[in-house]
């Protein structure tokens, strides 16, 4: 994925938005078929509301997140489209266990608590993001929420030449201090408004009737 090099003209937009390479398209064309379809086959958000946490409820509430639980799941699922990023822009994604996402929720920043903090580059980000969700990948800090930050590719450009990670076919860079360090560029770009943030998946157990 490259929306930082290629980009592409669209009529009545004052800004164009960044073209996907072929892969990066076909990815985000899939992922939203695939939330589409989830979303027509899901039950009734009101039976999966008291398994979410207030900000989650609220987003969904707000109609930001989508319950995409279907019958007999034993986990809350919810989702919503990805931002297709404009000209100068780009998205990275990563997946985050409920400590982090509430320090993300009340400061508005990421904490330094993590020695890696992978975000990872465009659709396929997130493609990779959601397998720490559905136990494909597996880590220490218990994912359970997928972020999506639209950053400006400069930023992003910027924290590839500190490092960078390719695995099947995703691009990973690492904020933390047993990585790249970038975290301090990063909370800086959101402090200045460059880059922005949301919740774009998210599961959690289901809780049982009593």
């Amino acid at each position: 994925y490259s929306g930082c090099l290629l980009m592409a003209e669209v009529q009545d937009t004052e800004i164009p938005q960044a073209t996907l390479s072929p892969r990066s398209a076909q990815m985000a064309q899939e992922t939203e078929q695939q939330f589409q379809e989830a979303m027509s086959k899901a039950e009734p958000a009101s039976k999966v509301l008291k398994s979410l946490l207030p900000h989650e409820k609220k987003l969904v509430e707000q109609g930001h997140l989508h319950n995409i639980t279907h019958r007999g799941s034993t986990s809350v699922w919810l989702s919503t489209s990805s931002t297709h990023p404009l000209q100068g822009q780009t998205t990275v994604y990563r997946p985050m266990g409920d400590k982090e996402v509430q320090f993300l929720v009340e400061k508005g920043l990421l904490p330094d608590t993590q020695p890696y903090q992978a975000i990872i580059e465009g659709p396929v980000g997130r493609w990779y993001a959601t397998k720490y969700l559905n136990g494909q990948k597996r880590t220490d800090t218990h994912p359970s929420t997928v972020v999506e930050f639209v950053c400006p590719c400069e930023l992003i450009e910027q924290l590839k030449g500190i490092q960078f990670k390719a695995e099947d076919g995703a691009i990973s860079m690492g904020l933390g201090n047993k990585a790249g360090g970038g975290l301090p560029l990063f909370n800086n770009s959101i402090e200045q408004g460059e880059t922005t943030w949301r919740v774009v998946h998210v599961k959690h157990p289901l809780k049982k009737k009593k």
